[in-house]
């Protein structure tokens, strides 16, 4: 047997084992993130001695601040996903372009598989965006 044979194996192996360890890292790092959070919106809202005053921050700019936190982070990454879908339509469009011009159906495939995942991106973007901007269910209208 020759070293040859390995080089396959060892690539496709070790490009398996890179990308599991680039999602554990992020997903740890996101946890860590979120109970940090969650942690310091804890401890301010322990600060309160009484329902009554609570609600009073809740009614300040700070607590209206406070509680439009999560939806700012959603639009947020609606708007990095809109980064994703470029990125992923423009490539797709670049293979099936090649598959135009050099008459190469095998970059037909790639092609269509990046298109579509840009496009399901641009989707999910725009139902996240338009949820975002819909008025909070769980707030009631203020009264003038």
């Amino acid at each position: 047997m020759n070293g040859d044979f390995w080089i396959p194996i060892v690539a496709v192996g070790g490009s398996f084992i890179m990308v599991v360890a680039i999602v554990y890292l992020v997903m740890r790092a996101k946890e860590r993130s979120s109970r940090y959070r969650a942690d310091v919106q804890m401890k301010m809202i322990d600060r309160f001695g009484s329902a009554g005053e609570f609600t009073q921050f809740l009614e300040s700019p700070a607590g209206q601040q406070f509680l439009q936190q999560p939806r700012r982070q959603t639009r947020d990454r609606a708007i990095g996903n809109i980064t994703g879908a470029l990125v992923c339509t423009f490539i797709g469009l670049a293979f099936t372009a090649c598959a135009l011009i050099f008459r190469d159906e095998g970059f037909f495939v790639p092609g269509f598989i990046l298109l579509g995942i840009g496009i399901a991106l641009f989707i999910s973007s725009a139902i996240a965006w338009r949820l975002n901007k819909q008025p909070d269910i769980a707030q009631p209208p203020k009264m003038s």
